[in-house]
C-alpha cells in the first residue's frame, strides 16, 4: 500500500526557517526612523531671516508631536507643512534647507500624506545624497516598500542608508535590514553578504550580530553548508543575546547536528530550547525537532515518548506537524488506532484544503485500511468527495482508489472493483502501488471474466517489474488469460518460460500440467505425452492429485496414439492415486487397452468394475460383446450372462445379433437361471433360419423346461427338434434330454433307449458329455433292475474318465 509522502517531514525546518524570518518586530518593521539633529545657526552671531523661517517651521513640527489630541496634532504637522514648504521656496539653498526637506517629509508622513511624505524622501536622496538626512531618509522609504512587502525595491534604499550612516548602530541595522530584505526577495547570496558584513562589522557595541549570525546560519543550513552554519549558530546559543534568538538558534542547530549524525549534540541543542527556562514558546519547535531527528533515526517509540513529555502545544501548522510525527510513529509501530485519532485531531483544527489537513486526511484513510477492510469505500468515496476535485492528478488520491479496490476485491465484488480500477492513473502511484495495481487489477479482470484486460495488465507488470517475487505468478496467470482467449500458442511460450531453473518449483509443476492440457486441447497428442513425462522427472514426489490427472491423461493420450501397452501402468497408477476422479475413466481406459491387447481375463474383470461402478456406458458393445464371449468360453457363465444381458436389448430384440441371444441363453442355462434363459433362446429361435442352429436351440429350449419340470413341453420340444433331424452333439444332447424327461416320468426303460444310442454314437475322446452319458445310462439300469449292465458301463466310465466326477460329488 502506499506510504505517506515525507513533505510534513521536511517542513519542520521550511516552519521553524519561517519563524526565524518574523523575529524582529515580524515582517513589518516600525517606521520610526532615526531622529537627525539638525545643528542650528546662532542668531546673536550673525542675523538670518532664513534661519528664523526655518526655525519657526521645526517648532511647530516639534509642537506637533508633543500634542496629546489627534486633530491637534494633524493641524500642528499641517502648519509644520506650510511654514516648511514656503521657507523651502525661498530659501531653496540655505544652509537648513536638507533638514527642512526632512522635517516636511517627516510632517507629510506623520499627518498621513504619505505620498507626498515619499516625495519628499526622494528630494532629500536625489539633492543631498550623503548625510544623516538621507540615512534617515532612506530608512523611511525602505521601510515604507518592505511594509508593502516590495523587498526588492526596499534592500537597495537599506544599502544606502548603510553608506550614508554617520553612526555604527544605524550602519549595523542598515545592514541587516538590507540583507532580510534580499532573503524575503529569494537573493539568498546577497543576503549573505550583508549578513557577513554586519558580523564583521567593527562598530562595538553591535547590536545586530547575534540576529545575523542566527539569519546566516540559517542560510547556509538551507544551501547544505552544515560546517560552516553550525558554528555561527553556537555563538548564537552560547551568547547572552535574548530567548527570541537562542531558542530558534537552538532548533536550528539541533537540526544541523541531526543531518551531520551528530545525535548527542543535535539533542544537547533541542534539550537547551526544550528545557531553559524564557524559551517556554520555542518548546513545541524543539519537541518537533526532537522528534523529527528520532522519525529520520526510525527511533518511532522514542517519537512518541517525547511527544508525551510535553503538553506544549504549537499554533497552526507547527502543532499539526507535532501531532503528524506521534501519528506517523505510531503508524511504523502499527498502532494504526492511535495514530489515526490524531490524524483526527489534525483534520479537527485545519481547513479541508490545507496540505496538513489533506494529508492527515489520506493518512488517516490509510490506518483506518489496516484496521479493517469493510468500510474502506465509504470512506474513500467522502474523502475524495473532499478534495478529488481540486487534486485531480495527486498521488494520494490514486492511492485511495487503489485501496477501495482492493477492499471490494478482498469482499469478493470483482466487478464493482473493475470500475474503480479503470478510474486509477496507474503514473501517479508509486513504484511499489503500481506494482500491486498491475497486478491486482489483472486479478480482477480475471475474476470479471475479461482476459484480455488481465493480459494488457499482466503484459504491463512483467515488463515493468521483470525482477518482482510475483513475475513467476503473473506469468502463469497470462498463460491461463491466453489458453482462455484462444491463443495457444502464446500460453505455450509463457508456460515454457516457467520451466527453467530458478523458478519456483509450484510454478514449474503447474506449467507443465497446464501446457500438457493445452496440447491436449490442440490435438499434439505427442507432445502432450512428452510434456507429462517431463513432469514425472522432474517432480517424481509431486502430490498424489497432481500425480492421478498426468497419469490419467497420458494413459489417454497413450491409448489415442495404440501405444496401449504403455498406458495400461499409467492408468492403473491414476485409479490408484485418485479413484474419485479418475477411477471410472481410467477404467474406461484400462478395458480398452486389453481389448486391443487380447487380453481377456483383465477385459473381463474391467467390464465386471465398470457394472459395479455404474460407468458400463462408456464401454463399446463391441468389447462387452468379446467379454461375454471370452468369459462363455472360460465357463464363466454367470460372468458371461452378466455381460451379454448388457448388450441384449429386450424391447427391441430384433435389433440385437442371433448370435448375442444364443449365448446370452446358453449363459443363463449353464448358470442354472432356466427361467431368464427362456426368453433369450425365443429370442434367437424367432430370428433363426438356419436349420442346425434352430436345432441347437430347441435342444436349449427343452433343457431349460426340463429344468423347470414343464416335461410335457420339454418333450414336445424335443420332438420338434428331432424331427429337424439334428446331426452331432445336438442329435446326442436332444437323446439325452428325451432321457432325461423319460427318467422323471420314471420310464426308466425308455431313458436306457436313448442314453445307450448316445453312448453309442459319441467318441470316447469327448470327454465331457461321454462320461456324463455313461453315468446316466448307469443311474437309468439301476432303476430299470439291471444292475449287471449298470456295473459294466460304471467300470467302463471309471476305467476311461478317472478324473470325471458326478454331478454333486
Amino acid at each position: 500500500m502506499a506510504k505517506a509522502v515525507n513533505d510534513a517531514m521536511l517542513r519542520a525546518v521550511v516552519t521553524i526557517r519561517t519563524v526565524l524570518c518574523l523575529i524582529a518586530a515580524g515582517t513589518v518593521l516600525a517606521q520610526e526612523p532615526p531622529a537627525p539633529r539638525a545643528e542650528p545657526v546662532d542668531p546673536a552671531l550673525r542675523p538670518d531671516a532664513g534661519q528664523d523661517f526655518y526655525q519657526h517651521g521645526r517648532n511647530l513640527y516639534e509642537a506637533a508631536k508633543r500634542a496629546n489630541d489627534l486633530d491637534q496634532r494633524i493641524a500642528g504637522f499641517e502648519r509644520a507643512i506650510d511654514v516648511l514648504s514656503r521657507y523651502l521656496n525661498q530659501f531653496p539653498n540655505h544652509a537648513n534647507s536638507e533638514a527642512a526637506l526632512w522635517y516636511l517629509g517627516e510632517s507629510y508622513y506623520k499627518s498621513g500624506r504619505v505620498d507626498d511624505a515619499k516625495r519628499c524622501y526622494n528630494n532629500l536622496l536625489r539633492n543631498h545624497p550623503k548625510g544623516k538626512y538621507a540615512s534617515a531618509a532612506a530608512f523611511m522609504l525602505a521601510v515604507d516598500h518592505f511594509n508593502n512587502r516590495q523587498y526588492a525595491l526596499a534592500a537597495p534604499l537599506f544599502e544606502r542608508m548603510a553608506a550614508s550612516a554617520e553612526v555604527p548602530a544605524e550602519r549595523q541595522r542598515a545592514l541587516f535590514h538590507a540583507g532580510f530584505s534580499y532573503e524575503l526577495h529569494g537573493r539568498t547570496r546577497e543576503a549573505m553578504d550583508y549578513y557577513r558584513k554586519v558580523i564583521a562589522d567593527p562598530g562595538q557595541p553591535n547590536a545586530f550580530l547575534e540576529k545575523s549570525q542566527l539569519y546566516l546560519g540559517r542560510l547556509l543550513a538551507r544551501a547544505e553548508k552544515l560546517d560552516e552554519a553550525l558554528p555561527l549558530l553556537d555563538k548564537v546559543v552560547m551568547s547572552r543575546s535574548t530567548a527570541d534568538l537562542r531558542g530558534p538558534a537552538a532548533i536550528e542547530a539541533g537540526a544541523i547536528a541531526a543531518k551531520q549524525g551528530n545525535a548527542e549534540l543535535s539533542d544537547k541543542y533541542l534539550r537547551l530550547a526544550l528545557d531553559t527556562p524564557g524559551f517556554e514558546k520555542y518548546r513545541p519547535d524543539a519537541q518537533i525537532a526532537l522528534m523529527k531527528t528520532r522519525f529520520d533515526r526510525k527511533e518511532y517509540a522514542e517519537v512518541i515518548k517525547i511527544y508525551r513529555q510535553s503538553v506544549e502545544k504549537a499554533q497552526g501548522e507547527q502543532e499539526a506537524l507535532r501531532l503528524m510525527l506521534a501519528a506517523r510513529a505510531y503508524m511504523q509501530i502499527e498502532k494504526n488506532v492511535e495514530a489515526l485519532e490524531l490524524f483526527r485531531e489534525v483534520e479537527k483544527m485545519m481547513l479541508p484544503n490545507n496540505s496538513f489537513a489533506f494529508e492527515a486526511n489520506y493518512l488517516r484513510l490509510l490506518c483506518f485500511y489496516r484496521i479493517e477492510g469493510r468500510h474502506v469505500p465509504e470512506q474513500v468515496d467522502a474523502f475524495l468527495q473532499l478534495y478529488r476535485k481540486n487534486r485531480p492528478r495527486d498521488p494520494k488520491i490514486h492511492t485511495a482508489l487503489l485501496m477501495k479496490a482492493e477492499t471490494l476485491m478482498s469482499t469478493k465484488k470483482p466487478d464493482e472493483a473493475a470500475k474503480v480500477y479503470n478510474e486509477i492513473d496507474d503514473t501517479l502511484l508509486s513504484k511499489e502501488n503500481r506494482k500491486g495495481y498491475l497486478y491486482n487489477r489483472a486479478s480482477c479482470q480475471l475474476l470479471s471474466e475479461d482476459p484480455q484486460g488481465a493480459i494488457r495488465s499482466l503484459s504491463e507488470f512483467l515488463e515493468s517489474f521483470p525482477d518482482d517475487k510475483r513475475a513467476a505468478s503473473a506469468r502463469l496467470q497470462r498463460a491461463g488469460a491466453y489458453r482462455d482467449s484462444g491463443e495457444p500458442a502464446k500460453a505455450l511460450a509463457d508456460f515454457d518460460k516457467l520451466r527453467g531453473e530458478g523458478i519456483d518449483p509450484e510454478f514449474r509443476a503447474l506449467a507443465m500440467l497446464e501446457s500438457a492440457d493445452i496440447c491436449k486441447q490442440e490435438g499434439k497428442l505427442d507432445e502432450m505425452i512428452v510434456r507429462y513425462r517431463a513432469f514425472f522427472e522432474a517432480f517424481p514426489k509431486a502430490t498424489e492429485a497432481r500425480k492421478a490427472k498426468a497419469c490419467y491423461w497420458l494413459a489417454w493420450g497413450l491409448v489415442k496414439t495404440n501405444k496401449v501397452k504403455d498406458a495400461i501402468q499409467y492408468a492403473e497408477a491414476a485409479r490408484t492415486l485418485d479413484g474419485k476422479t479418475y477411477g471410472k475413466n481410467a477404467g474406461t481406459l484400462l478395458a480398452l487397452a486389453h481389448w486391443a491387447l487380447q487380453n481377456p481375463e483383465a477385459v473381463c474383470t474391467e467390464v465386471d468394475r465398470a457394472i459395479e461402478d455404474n460407468n458400463v456406458v462408456s464401454l463399446p458393445d463391441q468389447l462387452i460383446s468379446w467379454a461375454a464371449m471370452q468369459a462363455f468360453s472360460a465357463n464363466r457363465f454367470d460372468q458371461a450372462a452378466r455381460f451379454y444381458d448388457l448388450v441384449a436389448d429386450e424391447e427391441n430384440p430384433r435389433a440385437t445379433p442371433k448370435e448375442i441371444w444364443r449365448n446370452f441363453g446358453k449363459s443363463l442355462l449353464a448358470a442354472g437361471k432356466a427361467e431368464a434363459a427362456l426368453p433369450a433362446i425365443n429370442n434367437a429361435l424367432e430370428v433363426e433360419e438356419n436349420v442346425g442352429w434352430k436345432t441347437d436351440g430347441l435342444l436349449d429350449k427343452s433343457k431349460a423346461l426340463v429344468a423347470l419340470d414343464r416335461l410335457d413341453e420339454a418333450y414336445q420340444v424335443a420332438e420338434e427338434c428331432q424331427l429337424l433331424r439334428p446331426e452331432g452333439r445336438v442329435n446326442a444332447g436332444i437323446r439325452i434330454t428325451k432321457g432325461d424327461i423319460l427318467m422323471k416320468r420314471n420310464n426308466a426303460a425308455g431313458a436306457v433307449n436313448e442314453y445307450v444310442a448316445v453312448v453309442v454314437f459319441l467318441s470316447d475322446e469327448d470327454r465331457q458329455l461321454k462320461p456324463e452319458v455313461l453315468w446316466k445310462l448307469e443311474e437309468a439300469l439301476k432303476k430299470k433292475g439291471d444292475p449287471v449292465d449298470a456295473e459294466k458301463y460304471r467300470a467302463e466310465r471309471l476305467k476311461k474318465y478317472p478324473d470325471w466326477k458326478p454331478p454333486g460329488n
